[in-house]
């Protein structure tokens, strides 16, 4: 695999310098559209968010894309392939004025093809597609989180594994495929969710009937828990936060990316 990391943190940055919500949007569609002469997977990325700026400028100060170049070639290492992949280190915060929805956002990054795919109006080639490394700057229970090299070590990891595992399965449907493609992803990323024994037992209880599920609301509740069902106008099923995660975790690491 060969992974070549595309910097955008400064560009991203230099849009909060401007004055006005008209002015930071103009400058970003122009970001994302324009100024390189193709689009940039920079769609989770709001002008408008407000712990943004600050993120931004400690992933700045520990020079994270020099950082997350030497872990692509590191995972370019590990993952036998024949794949050549853009990647993007994107910074997303929930603003709450409408433009992202944390565990909206969360899950199209991860289940389907509509943030880092390549527009069809763009005839760019030579590589496979881009891939962004979403980086919240927010935990999923809304805890403040600050900048660090290990986040991005692996969520960088974990987007390129995704990736892989994409390319040579496809996009999943049913909740078993999302938690198939999950496990393989935190079992490469390093990414460890746990749930009490007593909690384990009963969430599979209740969702080995959805296991073929195709109904989004369904797994995404699944996957997420509760509250962000709720949070979405998704039926809950009386589970925890991130439970399908927490599951898909203890499948273990039998799953593999090649076919």
């Amino acid at each position: 695999m060969k992974a070549i990391l595309e910097p955008a943190l400064a560009d991203c940055r230099a849009i909060y310098d401007l004055d006005g919500v008209m002015e930071r949007y103009w400058a970003y569609v122009d970001l994302m559209t324009k100024k390189r002469g193709e689009f940039l997977p920079l769609g989770s990325f709001s002008p408008m968010g407000k712990r943004q700026k600050d993120f931004l400028d400690g992933l700045i100060a520990l020079e994270s894309e020099a950082f997350a170049t030497q872990v692509c070639d590191e995972v370019g290492q590990e993952l036998e392939s024949s794949a050549m992949y853009r990647v993007m280190l994107v910074v997303v915060d929930e603003p709450r004025n409408g433009w992202t929805q944390r565990f909206l956002t969360d899950a199209d990054w991860r289940f389907s093809s509509g943030t880092d795919f390549i527009p069809k109006s763009q005839p760019i080639i030579g590589f496979d597609r881009w891939v962004s490394v979403q980086l919240w700057t927010t935990e999923f229970d809304g805890a403040p989180r600050e900048p660090n090299l290990s986040y991005v070590r692996q969520e960088t990891r974990a987007a390129l594994a995704r990736a892989e595992y994409q390319r040579n399965h496809g996009y999943p449907k049913t909740l078993l495929e999302m938690m198939t493609q999950e496990s393989a992803v935190m079992c490469f990323s390093g990414e460890a969710i746990h749930l009490e024994p007593d909690d384990l037992e009963y969430s599979q209880a209740i969702l080995e009937p959805f296991l073929a599920s195709t109904d989004y609301p369904t797994n995404f509740a699944a996957m997420y828990g509760d509250q962000p069902a709720i949070s979405v106008g998704f039926p809950p099923l009386g589970l925890s936060s991130r439970t399908g995660f927490a599951l898909s975790a203890s499948i273990g690491a039998s799953i593999r990316f090649s076919q």
